[in-house]
């Protein structure tokens, strides 16, 4: 199996109407040709709800424990290994939840992707997105769990009144809401020249597909983050904009390479106050 080179950027913006970011990304690429095998590289967006800091706190939080959760974990498949880091992200911030007296609770969106060789394994809680762009066509990987993703499945309303919909934000499934969380799998075969794309509603509630698709493949990845974080707030930025994309190149990886991101220490115990 190829292990083909990649070309990565990441950007949040508070966006023009948020007083603060509670959104977050992170990522790690093993420069060890031995993590790059047993791991592959990981991608993961959040989108904290919960008002005030407390879905800053959560976004940042499971972010840092997915990845780090994944990258100590030896065991099993790729998919359970990650499945089992998003649990663990759940528990601690659910948790937290419970021990909280002033009844504030905080939750987060999380949409992951691991790219292992040719090989894409993308898992989803909430609306945060995952898009793979293929020469000119591009697929939304994920599937809301929004209330107004499954209005427009049953056909109550169609994707055009979901733009404008007083309910559009409310998200059926997250990420320390709950005990226990369900987690959403998608897999996909990747080719050289593929771009990945993972982003907050920040992003695409004021830019579309095929608007986000032209811009991924046309410019480098560092460039294309900047120009679609540009576009959102130039029409309107009503929430906190996060994108992260990654391009498959034609190269192969030979050997050591340096490693990008961080591979956070996380306490295995969640203390915050906020």
């Amino acid at each position: 199996m190829p292990e083909w080179g990649v070309e990565s950027s990441q950007l949040s913006d508070v966006g023009q109407k948020r007083q603060q970011n509670e959104d977050y990304v992170g990522f790690y690429e093993p420069g060890c040709s031995a993590d790059l095998e047993s791991h592959g590289r990981l991608y993961v967006l959040a989108d904290g709800v919960g008002g005030a800091a407390a879905g800053e706190i959560a976004s940042q939080y499971a972010v840092k424990k997915i990845i780090h959760a994944y990258y100590r974990n030896t065991e099993g498949e790729l998919a359970t290994r990650l499945q089992q880091a998003i649990e663990e992200a759940n528990a601690e911030v659910f948790a937290q939840n419970l021990n909280q007296t002033d009844h504030r609770e905080m939750a987060t969106t999380v949409v992951a992707a691991i790219v292992h060789g040719d090989e894409l394994i993308v898992a989803n809680v909430g609306d945060s997105r995952a898009y793979l762009i293929r020469g000119e066509a591009i697929e939304q990987i994920t599937q809301d769990h929004s209330l107004v993703a499954e209005m427009i499945s049953d056909g109550s309303i169609t994707a055009e009144q979901a733009e404008t919909h007083p309910y559009r934000n409310v998200i059926l499934r997250s990420v320390g809401a709950h005990e226990s969380v369900k987690v959403d799998f998608f897999f996909r075969r990747l080719a050289p020249d593929d771009v990945l794309v993972l982003c907050s509603d920040g992003l695409t509630r004021h830019v579309s597909k095929e608007e986000l698709a032209d811009i991924a493949r046309t410019y480098p990845p560092a460039d294309a983050t900047r120009r679609l974080v540009a576009l959102s707030n130039e029409r309107g930025g009503h929430d906190n904009i996060t994108v992260s994309i990654t391009r498959i190149t034609t190269s192969q990886v030979q050997g050591e390479t340096a490693s990008a991101g961080e591979l956070p220490e996380v306490p295995p115990i969640f203390k915050v106050k906020f």
